[in-house]
């Protein structure tokens, strides 16, 4: 792999992080967008503000908690396998998925440097709102279009150039489970988040 698609994959996993908002009004379109926006505000004034490594993920997890159904997500990336889970596999995955996603995001902020997110259109699609947007990167000449789904004011995926964040980890993690089971995939999750 390329260090220029390295950089954009971390570029994009950056922002893709960065907008999240306050989540505490109705999804109506322009409220969609502005819980897009809002978020990204907030964590760019924070990376600007040059925070320390623990004030930065404590602001991405209250920020995450408050404007991500994570565990909507975490019942989508599990996919079967949420079915077959005990009630205890369930809960435990959800709470190490949390973490696990609020440090692997907070370990790339580390990589800012002056992208910023541009909200476009907000379109219907069925219960959920689409919010188009852009990373624009100084160093890059395209740039990278993001869609989020955002339902009763919650985000719930991200699309980057077209691939749905959430069907990503449901692949990576449906193969980890088909090796090692659930239990294994929530050590190694628990691992990664200690």
């Amino acid at each position: 792999m390329s260090n220029g698609l390295l950089t954009r994959r971390a570029g994009v996993c950056l922002i893709a992080a960065t907008a999240l908002g306050s989540g505490t009004m109705p999804a109506l379109a322009s409220d969609a967008a502005d819980i897009v926006r809002a978020g990204a505000e907030r964590m760019l004034a924070a990376l600007k503000a040059g925070v320390s490594d623990a004030e930065r993920t404590a602001t991405l997890a209250e920020i995450m908690a408050s404007s991500f159904d994570l565990p909507a997500i975490a019942r989508t990336v599990l996919g079967r396998h949420w079915n077959e889970a005990t009630a205890a596999q369930r809960q435990r995955f959800v709470a190490v998925f949390e973490k696990a996603e609020v440090n692997a995001y907070s370990a790339r902020f580390k990589q800012y440097s002056g992208q910023t997110l541009q909200v476009g259109k907000v379109m219907a699609n069925g219960g959920s709102q689409m919010v188009e947007s852009r990373i624009v990167q100084a160093s890059a000449t395209q740039p990278i279009r993001l869609t989020w789904e955002v339902r009763n004011a919650k985000i719930i995926d991200v699309i980057i150039e077209g691939v749905s964040m959430a069907a990503t980890r449901r692949s990576d993690f449906n193969a980890y489970i088909q090796r090692h089971g659930i239990d294994g995939l929530i050590a190694e999750l628990e691992r990664r988040s200690a």
